[in-house]
């Protein structure tokens, strides 16, 4: 079987990793940092060298105490809000490729180590070789020496992190719209790579190709040496800290669906583009189905609107459902009685929004599932300090939930809690009474969708998600719902081709939460000195994310969908027509649909 990579790209971007946490304020002699500002200021170009890149980052030598402190911090946030602390601890299920351990043990690890500086049967094809488009469709079968497939399948099982399924990795390895293989947000070990090329069942020869890092001009306007990049970028200031929600990734779904609608730029002339609702939905005919492309559930359009200020936010993400709900309308005017619900690529979003295509397309059934938290002495006094504080708004406010079984009110901080105690792990837990979004929360967008339009003409059987597993987050709640609630036939292309089975979605649990949100919600609430709880990190420009709830399957009342295993029920490959060409992707996947 088939698989494409494009090669070959560096992402220089103001993301933090873990060892990002452990720099100092000192400028090294040779100042990367103030090479790359005077290229970007000189030329306006916003690609540099690898060594520039590289001298950049290591910059900054190792600061133990720093270290020391983030990883008290990270210790604390986990044990006290990471929904899935104890669940981590067991093996995987069958299908599911990762290492199961004790994060706070694995982190304490960390405190030790010395670093010196923060920078301490499947072929693989050529996608798109911008330096010699002969090389394009290339087999290439070793990178720097050893057999391609064993590069990138290794690359997939230690360095990607947005499945369980080794050969959703593995896609994503290969991906042109994510960081991958081939896209990085940390450095090379070395400046280049070397791929050995067959062609046309020609002699093997080899290729370098040079990294090349690159940013945003809002990332390269914001330093003019190491020092400022470390003030500006890494320990900003509070009152100039940029939302941690995260730009770089809206840029991400932005390329992701630029790439959507440069791969159509090839299409047959079967394809009819019927609507585009911003960086977000995208409705079109092909031959007698439509297509509808779901890229995100947080469009970039009301990104910037929401952070700072949600009533505002709600009203412009509003007006964008407004036009993805007649994108249905005028899809279902042309007549086609199948739908391929295309989510590849899709890491995710908002609830709301969630609820929105739920409701949407599936208007006779419940649009989500059960909620729980992990319960512990310090998000038992955040939740209670919330409670007494009823018109704070923040992430630990319960209000836009209802008991799951009784649809009431949580009338108090013990009602939400509960005496639910569950095993994890070998560990037994306290978590919350089990919640849903509130009926008055669902009844403004039932009447939102009410207004706007006659139910949608198809059937769940009419249905048929496609995705390359990447799939998460808000966007695997909406394949799950489809599937558990409606029964849709699933289909996901590519993978590894010796793994029989592939999912159709990734992490599908509670909503993904922002250290810096945390901190926010708690300064408010007072709790900051209270000894129950981590302090924030040592630089300002430090934060992690990780999921606060755990979500639970329809079916199996007590089964974790974020641990399930969850394989298409039909499968497809990439070859190099489809991979460049999504309406074929699409019709292969339309003529499955009312297959058995």
């Amino acid at each position: 079987m088939n698989f494409n990579v494009v090669l070959f790209a560096f992402l220089f971007v103001s993301t933090v990793n873990v060892q990002a946490y452990v720099i100092s304020r000192q400028t090294s002699v040779s100042d990367g940092c103030a090479t790359i500002y005077s290229e970007f200021i000189t030329t306006q170009k916003t690609s540099f060298s690898y060594a520039d890149a590289k001298d950049c980052y290591e910059s900054f030598p190792f600061d133990k105490d720093v270290a020391s402190k983030t990883i008290d911090t990270l210790t604390g946030l986990i044990g006290g809000f990471y929904s899935f602390l104890d669940k981590a601890k067991e093996p995987p299920q069958h299908g599911f490729d990762f290492r199961s351990m004790d994060l706070i043990a694995e982190l304490e690890l960390f405190r030790n180590k010395s670093y010196t500086t923060l920078y301490d049967f499947t072929k693989i094809k050529v996608f798109d070789d911008t330096i010699d488009r002969s090389n394009n469709d290339c087999e290439v079968t070793h990178i720097d020496g050893q057999q391609a497939f064993n590069v990138i399948s290794d690359y997939a099982k230690n360095s990607v992190f947005m499945s369980r399924d080794p050969s959703v990795r593995f896609n994503i390895a290969l991906d042109r719209a994510y960081v991958s293989f081939a896209k990085r947000t940390e450095l090379p070990i070395k400046p280049d790579i070397i791929c050995t090329l067959k062609c046309n069942n020609t002699n093997e020869f080899n290729i370098k190709r040079n990294w090349t890092a690159f940013a945003s001009s809002r990332i390269l306007n914001k330093f003019n040496d190491s020092k400022s990049y470390f003030d500006n970028i890494c320990n900003p200031t509070k009152g100039s800290k940029q939302p941690a929600s995260s730009s770089f990734g809206l840029r991400k779904i932005a390329k992701t669906f630029n790439v959507v609608n440069g791969i159509l730029a090839e299409r047959d002339q079967s394809v009819t583009i019927i609507r585009t609702v911003d960086e977000f939905v995208s409705f079109y005919k092909v031959q007698d189905f439509g297509v509808v492309k779901i890229v995100t559930e947080f469009p970039a359009a009301i990104s910037d609107a929401l952070l700072a200020n949600v009533t505002q936010g709600l009203k412009d993400l509003n007006a964008l459902l407004m036009n993805v709900t007649q994108g249905f309308k005028d899809l279902a005017n042309t007549g086609v009685k199948k739908v391929v619900l295309d989510l590849s690529d899709n890491i995710g979003g908002l609830l709301y929004v969630i609820l929105f295509f739920n409701l949407l397309l599936f208007p006779n059934t419940y649009p989500t599932f059960d909620f729980d938290i992990r319960v512990t002495e310090q998000m038992k006094l955040a939740i209670t300090e919330q409670f007494k504080l009823a018109t704070l708004n923040n992430i630990f406010d319960m209000s836009y939930y209802v008991n799951s079984k009784t649809r009431a009110n949580f009338t108090s901080a013990d009602d939400f809690i509960g005496n639910n105690i569950y095993t994890r792990g070998c560990v037994m837990g306290n978590y919350s009474n089990k919640h849903v979004v509130s009926d008055s929360s669902l009844n403004e967008i039932i009447q939102f969708i009410q207004n706007l339009t006659t139910p949608l003409p198809w059937k769940p059987e009419d249905y048929i998600i496609l995705t390359n597993g990447l799939c998460g987050s808000a966007c695997a709640f909406i394949a799950e719902h489809a599937v558990e609630y409606n029964n849709v036939t699933t289909v996901a292309v590519g993978g590894i081709a010796s793994n029989p089975l592939l999912s159709y979605a990734s992490f599908p649990g509670g909503a993904v939460i922002n250290s810096t949100q945390i901190f926010d919600s708690l300064e408010k609430l007072g709790l900051l000195n209270n000894t129950l709880i981590p302090k924030p990190f040592p630089l300002t420009g430090t934060f992690v994310n990780f999921p606060m709830d755990e979500v639970y399957s329809k079916i199996n009342p007590d089964e974790i969908l974020e641990f399930s295993y969850r394989p298409a029920k039909f499968r497809l490959f990439y070859d190099e027509q489809n991979i460049r060409n999504n309406s074929i992707l699409w019709s292969q996947a339309a003529a499955l649909i009312g297959s058995k």
